[in-house]
């Protein structure tokens, strides 16, 4: 019970370190620079990933319990690629659909359509996960590596044909791809669900995948922070989305079971930036989103 105690609190020092970091660093003005130059904050992902990383060093932890490791880097590449394209299942039918029937996602029955569409997209990523082959990863690491760069590419080039590309969209996809990917994976499934797969152990199998409490707790604790994505006081929003908490709970659900299936944070942190990169890049160029 001790170290479970202790694995929550030093979870909490943690994010209150990456707090208040992140408000020294934005009442200088640096933050609010970065936006109005680069569409996003480069020192927030910075925050989100350094210092969860710097944590492990000096408890003198191994990174690679943490999923820190390029150990099968080609098997995990290749898993991520597949995980991009289930989670068109919840960006088309899950988004797509809540904005067909004119649902605000942000809404507790709009989110709830996505959840759906995201509960869905976990059912078919166990079925890829169970009928994935490692050697067929090993063969195809090259093609991947090429269709990798190749979608990371894709909005930029579409915006030069476009005449319409401009820094913030380039930014976007390097934000979208390395801070909002692998910087939430690297705190959320990679510190946070690690620590408290110490403190509480994997005693589940679920189709063939170790887990444990810690994949549940980190899952709710990544849909209560995008609760408060819409919530900023000094801007007069004070609104909680709460239908995006429940269906970023079901997201983080399926960033953890990868998580869990590779001992790495290379699927997931492919699975969860390169949708967010290509896709806002190339809404912020169609006009669909400011």
């Amino acid at each position: 019970m001790k170290n479970k105690i202790w694995a929550f609190a030093e979870i909490l020092i943690v994010y209150g370190v990456m707090r208040l970091l992140g408000q020294a660093i934005r009442a200088t003005g640096l933050m609010d620079a970065e936006l109005r130059l680069l569409g996003w904050t480069y020192t927030g992902g910075l925050i989100q990933m350094l210092v969860p990383l710097a944590a492990l060093w000096l408890t003198r932890r191994r990174w690679s319990d943490y999923g820190v490791t390029l150990a099968g880097w080609q098997n995990n590449l290749d898993i991520g690629i597949k995980a991009y394209l289930v989670r068109i299942i919840p960006v088309a039918l899950g988004l797509g659909g809540a904005a067909l029937v004119k649902l605000d996602y942000r809404t507790l029955p709009g989110g709830a359509v996505v959840a759906l569409a995201e509960l869905l997209g976990i059912a078919v990523m166990l079925w890829v996960l169970r009928r994935h082959s490692e050697e067929k990863a090993l063969a195809g690491a090259r093609t991947n590596l090429i269709v990798l760069a190749a979608l990371l590419l894709f909005p930029i080039l579409v915006g030069l044909a476009m005449r319409r590309l401009t820094l913030i969209i380039v930014s976007t996809v390097v934000w979208q791809f390395v801070f909002s990917g692998f910087g939430e994976e690297i705190f959320l499934r990679g510190y946070v669900q690690g620590r408290l797969n110490q403190a509480f152990g994997r005693p589940w199998t679920l189709f063939g995948i170790q887990c444990g409490p810690g994949l549940i707790i980190a899952s709710l604790l990544f849909g209560l922070l995008h609760a408060f994505n819409t919530y900023d006081p000094a801007l007069g929003a004070t609104s909680l989305a709460w239908g995006w908490a429940l269906f970023a709970t079901c997201g983080g659900l399926f960033f953890g079971l990868i998580r869990e299936k590779t001992g790495s944070l290379l699927g997931c942190s492919i699975a969860h930036g390169l949708p967010d990169a290509v896709g806002e890049a190339l809404g912020r160029l169609m006009g669909w989103m400011v």
